[in-house]
C-alpha cells in the first residue's frame, strides 16, 4: 500500500492530445459562472444526442440543490470543474463537471465511509471546437476526460480520508457499455442481491447490479495510473 497517498494527492494537471502533446488542465471548485457557461455552450449539444445519459440534465438546478438542501448538506457535497485555462484574465473553459457527496456509506465495508459520484459529465468535442472566442484545435482536444473526471472523485476521497473509496450508479440508459466502462477503470460492481447501506432513499436507487465502487486497493491502483498527468 502506497502510504504517500495519505499525505495528499494532486489533481491531474494535463491531458494527452491527438497531436501527441499535452494540454494544460486546471481542476477547481465549481462556480456559478462555470455552470452558466456549461448551460449555454455545452448542455444544448449534449441534449441533442439520444445516446448520452446526461441529456436533459440541469446543472443550474442540481448544483444549488446539492449544496444548500439540509438533508444533503450533511453528505458534504463538493462540485469540481475540469477546465482548460484560456489566455485572457485567468479564464477557465469547462470541459467536464463532477458533483460529489463527500460523506456516504461505503458499499463494501460495514461502517466505512466513501465518496459518492452524484453527477459526472464531459463536454462533447464539438462544444470545444466551436467556442467563438477561444476555439480549441482538433489535435489539441483533451483525451481521457472521462478517466480524469472520475479521478477527481478518487483524489477527493484520498485527500478527505475516505481512503480512495468511491462509489457511483451507472445509469440504466447507458446499458452494458457504460457499466463495462467503469469496470475497465478498475471498479467493482455490487451484486443486485447485496443490500445497500443505509442512506437517504431519495438520493439512490434500489440495488440492481449497477452500483460500482472502488476498494482501497483498486482506488490506489487507478490513481497511480494517472500519476504521469499530475
Amino acid at each position: 500500500m502506497d502510504l504517500r497517498r495519505w499525505r495528499g494527492v494532486r489533481f491531474v494537471s494535463r491531458a494527452p492530445t491527438e497531436s501527441g502533446d499535452f494540454v494544460d488542465l486546471r481542476i477547481t471548485r465549481m462556480t456559478l459562472p462555470h455552470v452558466l457557461w456549461w448551460h449555454s455552450h455545452v448542455q444544448p449539444l449534449i441534449d441533442q444526442d439520444p445516446k448520452r445519459v446526461d441529456r436533459d440534465w440541469n446543472w443550474l438546478l442540481y448544483v444549488p440543490f446539492s449544496t444548500l438542501a439540509g438533508g444533503v448538506l450533511a453528505r458534504q457535497p463538493a462540485g469540481y470543474t475540469i477546465g482548460i485555462p484560456a489566455d485572457d484574465e485567468d479564464r477557465l473553459i469547462p470541459c467536464a463537471l463532477v458533483q460529489l457527496l463527500g460523506r456516504f456509506p461505503a458499499l463494501n465495508v460495514r461502517r466505512g465511509k466513501s465518496v459518492f459520484v452524484w453527477f459526472l459529465s464531459t463536454a462533447p468535442e464539438e462544444a470545444l471546437l466551436t467556442i467563438e472566442d477561444h476555439p480549441i484545435a482538433e489535435d489539441h482536444l483533451p483525451k481521457r476526460l472521462g478517466s480524469i473526471t472520475l479521478d477527481v472523485a478518487v483524489t477527493h476521497s484520498l485527500n478527505k480520508h475516505r481512503w480512495g473509496r468511491t462509489a457511483l450508479y451507472a445509469d440504466t440508459d447507458g446499458g452494458d457499455q457504460l457499466l463495462e466502462w467503469y469496470q475497465r477503470r478498475g471498479m467493482s460492481v455490487l451484486p443486485s442481491s447485496q443490500r445497500l447501506p443505509r442512506s437517504p432513499r431519495r438520493l439512490i436507487k434500489p440495488s440492481d447490479g449497477r452500483y460500482c465502487y472502488y476498494t482501497v486497493e483498486s482506488a490506489l491502483a487507478a490513481s497511480r495510473e494517472l500519476d504521469a498527468l499530475r
